[in-house]
């Protein structure tokens, strides 16, 4: 197989940012040799790329970097890669690569080798700020693009991080964002993440949550409201005695969007839990794939976890796969449930709605409306539930 990283390859123009960094240089190039060596995800073998052909992503030895411009506002608890020093140096050296390691395949591989820079939000114990932190990534033109996020917090913080990104319909993006949250014991982590891409950008997202220490906690909420395909691979890796993970995402999906989403909820240590809700409402020739595992391991007494997929159909050609799936070897848990639904807007609804005089297609827009905003319901802050309310209200209206 034709590598995708060549000698011929230059990565100096994408490492300006943050090449001043000697351990970050070698990274790179580490990052960049396995690009060449590593495979493309087997659509046949590996259950996550069931539904689509990596080799349809289009990276070739000549791609360059797309532009990344990246914006932080909030609380001063977050720097750009490239301008830590001190302490915040130290973290970020100690735990850059942590979560998720460049080896894990090529696609990871080639984020590292061309990243630009990237933000760290390093939060020192008990801190608990109450604005959110907030990144706004713009990507512009064609080539590759990598925004990396590391959120570190000390023992009993609380923050929350809220992650914009943005492309324009004409930038022909190969988009690989990662992002890695390394919580202090007794710690909460909200991290929220909007994908506002445009129509011909291709987003090859990968997450992880670390949850080493006792009590951490992992609420995530992934947004997908554009892009000619948004897949992600979520991980949250429950170790610590009385970690817990809450996945939600909503996707509303029109023309030929796909969002494509694999989700991994790992309980490994005792007192564990999970719960995820994934729904989307697709329109057109747009589809919805999820695939989601929960593991519940031997030493994972006592875990809980649930697993929720709802996809409304809105169109003849619109189309929904999923499938969740439970490993469990231990029976000495609470629960272990999963559910997935895929169909047309409730008719009994509809009809109801239309007997109160109200037009059918007023009717289906309230149930859609209805249908996604479930998801937000979720978040506990009201003014940033109404926020991100209002950026689903303006896409739907579109």
């Amino acid at each position: 197989m034709t590598a995708v990283v060549s000698e011929r390859m230059d990565f100096r123009s994408t490492s300006e940012a943050i090449g001043a960094l000697p351990w970050m240089r070698d990274l790179r190039a580490r990052a960049a040799k396995l690009a060449g060596d590593l495979d493309w995800p087997d659509s046949h073998a590996m259950r996550p790329w069931k539904y689509y052909d990596a080799h349809r992503i289009g990276v070739t030895p000549e791609t360059g970097a797309a532009h990344t411009a990246v914006k932080i506002l909030g609380p001063a608890f977050a720097v750009r890669f490239s301008e830590a020093a001190g302490p915040a140096a130290q973290v970020l050296k100690r735990h850059f690569g942590s979560a998720v390691r460049l080896e894990t395949d090529r696609l990871t591989a080639l984020h590292y080798a061309f990243l630009q820079d990237g933000v760290l939000v390093n939060v020192p114990e008990n801190a608990e700020p109450t604005e959110p932190i907030r990144i706004v990534s713009k990507i512009a033109g064609a080539g590759l693009g990598g925004p990396h996020t590391l959120i570190v917090t000390g023992a009993n913080s609380r923050i929350t991080v809220v992650e914009e990104f943005e492309s324009t319909d004409d930038d022909a993006a190969v988009v690989l964002p990662v992002a890695e949250v390394i919580p202090g014991p007794g710690s909460e982590v909200r991290y929220y993440v909007v994908h506002r891409w445009g129509a011909r950008t291709k987003v090859f997202a990968n997450q992880r949550f670390l949850g080493r220490e006792s009590d951490g906690a992992f609420r995530n909420l992934q947004i997908v409201l554009g892009g000619e395909i948004v897949k992600g691979h979520l991980e949250s890796s429950l170790e610590g005695r009385g970690t817990t993970s809450e996945l939600l995402g909503l996707t509303y999906g029109t023309g030929s969007n796909q969002a494509d989403f694999f989700t991994l909820q790992d309980h490994i240590g005792p007192d564990t839990r999970s719960d995820l809700k994934y729904k989307a409402a697709l329109k057109d020739e747009s589809s919805a794939i999820y695939y989601g595992l929960t593991k519940v391991g031997l030493g994972a007494k006592n875990a809980d976890a649930n697993q929720e997929n709802r996809n409304l159909l809105l169109s003849k050609t619109a189309r929904a796969d999923s499938d969740p799936v439970l490993e469990i070897l231990t029976s000495d848990i609470i629960r272990a449930a999963h559910g997935a639904t895929a169909g047309p807007v409730d008719q009994e609804q509809l009809f109801y709605l239309q007997a109160r005089g109200i037009p059918y297609d007023a009717a289906e827009d309230m149930l859609v409306h209805a249908f996604l905003e479930d998801v937000l319901s979720r978040v506990p802050d009201l003014a940033l539930r109404e926020e991100l309310v209002a950026m689903l209200e303006e896409r739907l209206d579109a």
